[in-house]
């Protein structure tokens, strides 16, 4: 089977690098390509139906083994109103759609996960599971998930908060290349800033998408705490063959809201019953922390165990230490597990091996035959209490600490300032999710994100997002990162940038008495806001910044104009961005008579931000049907910079290229073909050089200049250049719409109607202009409604394009 970017169909066992899915385990002829450096994204593997149950001496020796969801050993209960939304969500009409289900750690998201892909199998639907490319593999043996053909597919991805968004977004968007319906079930912690940024760029890739918070099951109106503790009690006494089980009554602690996750009120019941066959005096139960320390104190008798049979060599105090670090790493290669023991000082580099098989004991791979080494403890909330509970500075008796940890994380994620650990961003996730909990893990975090704050950022921008919502942290471990962040967009981190600077901005507005310090917090705020596509957002915090300037003014404060200059010229950016052009046009002016002012006492430094206001006044007169007031406003903005090359002084070269873009287009507007066609000619040449430099920064301006001058050679009737000019154009902007569609598909849906143009009013291929058009008529009727009256203007633009290609073609 062979692949490509337009037709990816999802098959069990198979593994998808970038445009290409290598198959491995189907039946009959299979041709398998991958381009050259290709890294894989992930892989899809049927979901498993088989649930096999640890053995009662399994059980016996390890109780926390009985809480896996992958057995499914208590009943699955509750939950009907979940599960009713789900199969509605799943038995829509709609071609492809995805879904988040998203709650805390043990709330029951995979078992209600996994109850829905078994009733959807019998449903007729194949069910498949997807992990990253990076994640270790499924720890169940996997059965055939039904052929293909059927009713449609189900995608189940657990942890997806966890994905890098690019790799995420890759996944989904197959789900719309299957030839079949398909259903992309998303399981994560947090529902924050990641999903709406996520959820917003799937929108605009006509991937609709919804979300459904799981409430803890105590609060399910079929069931409660306490018939949830005996149902569990009664099947983890059947899997330890414990007798008299039935006397132990549920404590009544159930009902505080700290076991309101299904997880903890399981693990107080295993708990209870272990204690009950093995007579151990355990205290007051009372908390899941307590609930947790006995469970892993259980783990340390396992340990001890093995040391004193002789089924290990490793003793137990440095076992704990390769737990405690494969609870960080998770599941590696073995050359990166041994690389992870040697960095934190598990064992000495001749005992690695053996320190790594004896793990291997306790904690077998999931996978047999993978390879993999440091299988980490399961669940993960038993994983991450493990971590904070031999970390000092917990309160509980019942776990004494161990000095070791106290600087674990710090040798575990050192490296040398280029290229961080394979292990970085699983560990860094972990601490994060446990130090919500655990506020003393605050003091882990703190001094290595001082010391190496580029972690968070490598960590990815779910990562950065739950950086930013731990109370306990000190404001110097966000503000070191916050050093870190890249100036411009990056995809993968913009949602956590965003959520990182609303935090520190709102601890900032909260203290600052200073009105010039507020007004530049939400100007910067603004521009993260935008990155983010957050124009709503964004635009609020400029227009809070310019009312801070204004009541200065008239609270006789002294204002700094620069300040308000700039702040007003992006409110009008952002007004355009909404489609208010008016608004826009006084926010501008106002900006504009700033600058003048400024400059007229006889400092250049003023003049550059003067034309930029002015160029933007320009495209605002364009937009307002004023185009010769626009092309006043643009030949001022290109005099300014053309003399200021004259005297010398540093010419900022993208915004010389922006003014010129801008005069060509109201040359155009005023049918001034040959001034129109210079101006492009010289911004385009700009825009090659720089793209050239820097493709990710300048590529979209790049394209927008294809765009304007293909439009223009067209009004002049040079027709083989508009064609060539424009189909340059729409591969740009097609490209940049796949990596980052809410910045770019409003675009590509602007220069296919600009195609559709120049093919049927042009060269008369009306064919390949209906195509054209009919892809932009879908974009923009996606967009509609979700945006602004720009896109609305397009989408009547575009039918009124398609309508009369269709009259040429006879179809009217």
């Amino acid at each position: 089977m062979s692949g490509n970017s337009r037709n990816r169909q999802w098959v069990a066992g198979s593994v998808v690098h970038g445009p290409v899915v290598q198959v491995s385990g189907v039946a009959g002829d299979v041709t398998v390509t991958t381009a050259p450096g290709e890294r894989p994204l992930y892989q899809v593997d049927a979901f498993p139906s088989d649930r096999p149950h640890p053995t009662t001496a399994q059980a016996r020796a390890q109780p926390a083994r009985l809480l896996l969801a992958r057995y499914a050993l208590v009943d699955f209960t509750g939950r009907a109103g979940e599960l009713a939304a789900l199969a509605a969500w799943r038995d829509a009409s709609l071609p492809a759609s995805v879904l988040l289900l998203h709650g805390p750690g043990g709330q029951g998201k995979t078992r209600l996960g996994a109850e829905f892909a078994a009733v959807s199998r019998a449903a007729g639907w194949e069910v498949l599971q997807a992990r990253h490319a990076t994640d270790p593999a499924p720890g169940a043996e996997l059965t055939e998930s039904g052929p293909p053909a059927g009713t449609g597919v189900l995608l189940v991805a657990d942890y997806a908060e966890r994905w890098p968004e690019e790799d995420l977004r890759a996944m989904i968007t197959d789900a719309a290349r299957q030839g079949r319906r398909a259903r992309v079930l998303l399981l994560a912690r947090p529902a924050g800033v990641w999903w709406q940024t996520l959820a917003h760029r799937l929108d605009r890739l006509d991937l609709p998408t919804d979300s459904l918070a799981l409430p803890p099951l105590a609060q399910d109106a079929d069931t409660d705490p306490e018939s949830l503790f005996t149902a569990a009690r009664d099947h983890f006494a059947r899997a330890l063959d414990t007798a008299g089980a039935d006397a132990i009554a549920p404590p009544d602690t159930l009902r505080d809201p700290a076991f309101g996750q299904v997880l903890s009120v399981h693990m107080a019941a295993l708990a209870a019953v272990d204690a009950h066959r093995t007579g151990t005096e355990t205290g007051a139960l009372t908390s899941p922390g307590r609930v947790s320390a006995y469970l892993l104190d259980r783990e340390r008798d396992h340990w001890r165990t093995l040391y004193a049979n002789g089924r290990v060599t490793t003793p137990p105090g440095t076992l704990a230490h390769a737990v405690y670090t494969a609870a960080l790493t998770g599941a590696q290669p073995y050359d990166v597990g041994r690389s992870a023991l040697l960095a934190v000082d598990v064992c000495a580099s001749d005992r690695a091996v053996e320190t790594l098989s004896d793990h291997a004991v306790a904690y077998p791979p999931a996978t047999p035959h993978a390879g993999s080494v440091l299988e980490p403890l399961y669940p993960d909330r038993l994983a991450e209490d493990f971590v904070a509970l031999t970390t000092p500075g917990h309160h509980l008796d019942q776990f004494a600490p161990d000095p070791w940890a106290s600087t674990a994380p710090q040798r575990l994620l050192a490296h040398d300032g280029t290229t961080p650990p394979a292990w970085a961003r699983p560990a860094l996730t972990v601490l994060i999710a446990a130090a919500a909990r655990w506020p003393h893990l605050a003091g882990q975090l703190t001094p290595l994100l001082i010391a190496r704050p580029e972690l968070a950022l490598h960590a990815g921008g779910a990562a950065l997002g739950a950086l930013a919502g731990l109370e306990a942290l000190p404001v110097e471990a966000l503000e070191a990162v916050e050093v870190r962040l890249p100036a411009g967009r990056h995809i993968d981190l913009d949602s956590g940038i965003a959520a990182l600077t609303s935090h520190l901005t709102r601890r900032r507005l909260g203290v600052s008495t200073d009105p010039t310090q507020r007004a530049r917090l939400l100007g910067s705020q603004s521009v993260r806001f935008a990155n983010a596509g957050w124009y709503e957002e964004a635009l609020a915090a400029d227009l809070e910044a310019v009312m801070v300037h204004r009541k200065m003014a008239e609270a006789g404060l002294h204002v700094h104009e620069r300040d308000l200059a700039a702040s007003l010229n992006n409110l009008a950016n952002g007004y355009q961005k909404a489609g208010r052009f008016e608004d826009a046009l006084a926010a501008v002016e106002e900006s504009i008579a700033i600058w003048r002012r400024l400059a007229s006492v006889g400092s250049a430094s003023y003049r550059p931000e003067l034309a930029v206001s002015l160029s933007n006044l320009s495209n605002i007169l364009g937009k307002l049907g004023r185009p010769a007031e626009g092309v006043a406003a643009g030949e001022e903005a290109t005099a300014v910079w053309r003399q200021l090359e004259e005297t010398g002084l540093s010419v900022d070269e993208p915004e010389l290229a922006g003014s010129l873009n801008n005069l060509s287009n109201r040359y155009a507007q005023t049918e001034r073909w040959d001034e129109s066609l210079a101006a492009a000619g010289e911004a385009l040449a700009m825009w090659r050089r720089l793209a050239g430099a820097e493709p990710a920064a300048f590529e979209p301006d790049l394209a927008m200049a294809l765009h304007n001058l293909a439009l223009t050679c067209g009004y002049v009737g040079r027709r083989n250049e508009a064609l060539a000019v424009i189909e340059e154009a729409v591969v740009i902007r097609r490209r940049l719409a796949e990596a980052a569609p809410t910045a770019h598909t409003q675009s590509l849906a602007r220069s296919l109607w600009a195609m559709a143009w120049v093919q049927a009013s042009l060269l008369g291929d009306f064919p390949e202009a209906l195509a054209a058009v009919d892809e932009a008529v879908e974009i923009y009727r996606r967009l509609d409604g979700a945006t602004s009256e720009v896109v609305s203007d397009g989408l009547r633009g575009a039918l009124a394009m398609r309508e009369a290609v269709l009259a040429e073609m006879g179809r009217s």
